[in-house]
């Protein structure tokens, strides 16, 4: 881990997207893979709208996922909803080529079936003939499950980086609105937690057990229940040390958030789980890089710190915003062998006030984070705000 691999990088945030997205269409030869999710969040087709407002004669061929959830899925109430988001989604593309690709998000064994979603994202795509037609390829995370897109991107990722004569530009797009986030509550939470596929790890591996487990889990409102499932995970092992490090989003665009949340779980933290004080940490709630390049940093220093006990491992769970898990994404991608992904899946959503989310819906901020091509490829990629 001593020369980070998207430092420097490149994000692209909200007053600077359009302008970005008409210049860099504007090369001739561009052809562009939209991935998106078929869903009921109201920022469904934010990004694509963004997108096509600013380069409407883009060469662009779409993929929409459909989650097969089951017929018990709570996300079944908000129906209503994804016929509007499909309505527009029809609109904003015209006759443009779409394929759609669906996603069973469980199998049938045991009593509530088992996720295996993640390994289905990651099979969408299967080799890189499919997707090498494309100079460009946004997923766009903002109205997918956080297991589905951290698998597919991780997928899409390897197979770019394994032909690497291919400069293919890959980016990641997410409506970033808080506001909305925290009407959308998650329900129903699994039971059995597994490392994401494709982000193991090397965690649950029988000969890697000795070595002590560290947890970073970065921290949102009303996720009592998602922390305490995954520091029972982290415990499950008595024989393994671990050590919490839960992760705080500060600086935020609240800037009392980190404060609220600190009020919020106090005693989760400190009694119940016992966590030291200076085991708190801080990362920018607006700047994934910046989440990836503050985690990279713990993790070194922490595997340097515990060279005596040959080494640790590391598991990141995120219960904050979708813009800060790309961060734990990339640190999870670049250090397969001892960084794992730990996701809390839940059985289904609930919306507070469907009303509220809607009239919300336009002061959501779009970030594109780009993860590989032409210019990491040049000698300083910089930093775009």
């Amino acid at each position: 881990m001593n020369q980070l691999r998207w430092s420097p990088n490149i994000l692209i945030k909200d007053n600077a997207v359009d302008s970005f997205w008409k210049e860099h269409f504007a090369e001739e030869g561009r052809k562009l893979l939209f991935v998106l999710g078929k869903g009921f969040d109201v920022r469904m087709n934010f990004a694509l709208s963004r997108l096509l407002n600013a380069r409407p004669d883009i060469n662009l061929e779409c993929i929409l996922i459909e989650f097969d959830e089951g017929k018990t899925s709570s996300s079944l109430d908000y129906n209503p909803l994804v016929t509007e988001n499909m309505e527009e989604f029809e609109k904003i593309m015209e006759s443009r080529p779409i394929q759609v690709k669906k996603i069973k998000m469980k199998n049938k064994s045991g009593k509530r079936g088992r996720i295996v979603g993640d390994r289905n994202a990651a099979d969408l795509i299967k080799s890189h003939s499919e997707i090498e037609s494309f100079t460009d390829i946004i997923v766009d995370i903002s109205s997918l499950p956080r297991g589905i897109y951290f698998s597919l991107t991780g997928k899409i990722l390897k197979l770019i980086d394994q032909n690497q004569q291919n400069q293919q530009n890959l980016f990641l797009t997410v409506a970033e609105n808080v506001k909305i986030d925290s009407q959308i509550q998650e329900t129903d939470l699994e039971e059995d937690l597994t490392y994401l596929y494709g982000f193991g790890g090397q965690i649950e591996l029988e000969a890697e057990k000795e070595q002590p487990l560290i947890w970073f889990p970065i921290l949102g409102e009303d996720k009592s229940a998602h922390i305490k499932k995954g520091a029972d995970k982290i415990m499950e092992d008595k024989t393994r040390l671990h050590e919490i490090c839960p992760v705080l989003p500060f600086p935020s665009k609240d800037p009392r958030r980190s404060d609220a949340l600190l009020i919020e779980y106090h005693n989760l933290l400190f009694d119940s789980l016992d966590i030291e004080p200076q085991n708190i940490m801080y990362t920018t709630e607006r700047d994934p890089f910046q989440t990836y390049i503050q985690l990279s940093d713990a993790v070194a220093n922490y595997r340097e710190s515990l060279k005596v006990l040959n080494g640790c491992k590391f598991a990141l769970s995120t219960f904050s915003s979708k813009l800060i898990s790309i961060g734990t994404l990339l640190v999870a991608y670049e250090n397969p062998e001892f960084v794992g992904i730990l996701n809390i899946n839940s059985g289904g959503y609930q919306i507070l006030d469907e009303s509220e989310i809607k009239n919300l819906k336009q002061e959501s901020e779009l970030f594109v984070t780009w993860l590989t091509g032409s210019p990491y490829h040049q000698q300083s990629p910089k930093n775009s705000n």
